[in-house]
């Protein structure tokens, strides 16, 4: 077994930037070393990359792991370090392929202080391949990679794809409007991967905020937070908000609901310092989600509302969650407010009918208690 100590990162967006890049990549490193707490790894800077070193095999498995949920990483490799001597790394490329494997060599310099060039590493294998442990094809599917660095001479074999984007962070911060359905997840992991620092807010049918944190939206928020460690999550109830809306007409609900959610979430938005707010809709899923429906919940609200999810399908959406791992979480049976079940919902409120019904109900008297009520746990 091939003991690798080491992984290299790479970041492909984050070259975009300009004079600001080393803000970006600052803010990666900081991310990736806040995830692999209790890894035990050593992060060090390269001029394009950036290299974790481990004291185990075991380690390196698990930080390995948790780096495929960080967004800002383009690909990430599993490495082998040797010292900058063409024996050395032909003696470290022997250590990690077989007698069945044939590879293609493909070795970069990137300092050139070496008494070699990248060519010439190439001719050392091609001179030394009767001793190989493996066979060397330029045309082969597997690769092995060298970077020639001041440090020693990274190789690797064998790339994994990260989920790329920028680091969380590095956008501000957003309220995101978690339901226990499969959407608003999704929106989640769009926007951090847009680097937003996500701050979730959830309203509940429970007695108590406890009840709901302690319900499947647990679990949906630990799934989350593999892409942001430790997030904040606000509970709050929602009964209070039920019982002034009692005698309007059903079919104005969800409109209304939504335009009081958004209000709840602007006041948590100030008070977290956020510039946003982030839901799960997709254009004409659902009634309060037409065009007209839309504009008229988000009236006069500050923070700007985005929808990563607008011009997506169910199905695009379905298939999303189940690769990030919520669905199996969302699906679980779960009285969720934000589907608020209502026969011939009104598709075209206007603005001002809205603005109307938020007054009769008293919903800004409704909407201090509710914070009064609102948590975070």
């Amino acid at each position: 077994m091939v003991r690798y100590y080491a992984i290299v990162v790479h970041y492909g967006e984050l070259w975009l930037k300009g004079r600001n890049r080393n803000a970006f990549i600052d803010r990666l490193k900081a991310n990736i070393r806040e995830s692999l707490k209790g890894c035990g790894a050593t992060i060090t800077d390269g001029r394009d990359r950036i290299l974790l070193k481990f004291g185990s095999k075991r380690k390196l498995d698990e930080a390995a792991w948790r780096l495929r949920f960080i967004p800002g990483i383009s690909w990430f490799a599993p490495a082998m370090i040797s010292r900058n001597t063409l024996a050395s790394i032909v003696a470290s490329a022997n250590k990690m392929f077989g007698s069945k494997d044939t590879v293609r060599i493909s070795a970069k310099r990137s300092y050139k202080g070496t008494a070699f060039n990248s060519y010439q590493i190439v001719s050392e294998f091609i001179k030394r391949s009767k001793r190989l442990n493996f066979k060397i094809d330029r045309d082969a599917e597997k690769e092995l990679s060298l970077s020639v660095t001041k440090s020693g001479t990274i190789l690797t074999a064998s790339k994994i794809s990260g989920i790329g984007g920028l680091p969380v962070g590095s956008s501000g911060k957003a309220v995101v409007l978690l339901s226990g359905g499969i959407d608003s997840p999704v929106a989640a992991v769009y926007a951090m991967k847009r680097g937003m620092d996500a701050v979730y807010l959830h309203m509940h049918a429970f007695n108590n905020n406890e009840e709901a944190a302690s319900s499947k939206m647990h679990d949906l928020v630990g799934m989350l937070s593999r892409y942001s460690v430790r997030p904040k999550v606000y509970y709050a109830p929602a009964y209070v908000f039920q019982s002034a809306t009692m005698k309007i007409p059903r079919k104005y609900e969800l409109v209304l609901f939504r335009r009081f959610l958004y209000r709840l979430a602007e006041e948590i938005a100030e008070k977290e310092h956020a510039n946003a707010i982030v839901t799960g809709e997709s254009l004409g899923q659902v009634a309060s989600q037409t065009i007209a429906n839309m504009a008229a919940s988000q009236g006069g609200i500050k923070p700007i509302i985005i929808r990563p999810l607008i011009g997506f399908d169910k199905r695009e959406i379905i298939d999303i969650a189940k690769s990030i791992g919520t669905y199996d979480i969302s699906i679980r049976r779960y009285k969720d407010v934000c589907s608020i079940g209502v026969r011939n919902p009104s598709t075209g409120m206007g603005g001002k009918l809205v603005d109307r019904l938020y007054k009769d109900c008293r919903l800004d008297a409704v909407l201090k208690r509710t914070l009064e009520m609102t948590r975070e746990l």
